[in-house]
């Protein structure tokens, strides 16, 4: 069993994203997410650290919550877990609101 090492609690979601590089981006689906990072899964999963940029929609009617860098940390089948690197601090607003809303829910 593997002991868990985050700081920060995550929470069960299923959002969908858009992950890659500028220029090449694929469909996932968030699973767990918390302002520092997220596990995902993808029909075509990014590399063990590598680093991406992400969009998640966090379906509320805005746009998409853009981290303009983060790092893949772990890649199993097809989930990976992200570490958010650089976020604007605007969106790093938008998620910890979104993740404070499901941190009360009850």
């Amino acid at each position: 069993m593997q002991q868990e090492s985050r700081k920060v609690k995550r929470f069960a979601v299923q959002l969908p994203c858009k992950l890659g590089t500028t220029d090449d981006k694929v469909d996932g689906t968030v699973l767990n997410l918390s302002p520092q990072g997220c596990a995902l899964t993808s029909k075509y999963p990014p590399g063990h650290a590598t680093y991406l940029s992400l969009e998640i929609d966090l379906l509320d009617g805005r746009a998409p919550v853009g981290i303009e860098l983060a790092a893949v940390r772990w890649v199993s089948g097809h989930r990976c877990g992200i570490e958010f690197i650089r976020v604007s601090p605007d969106k790093q607003m938008q998620l910890k609101t979104f993740v404070l809303v499901l941190d009360q829910t009850p």
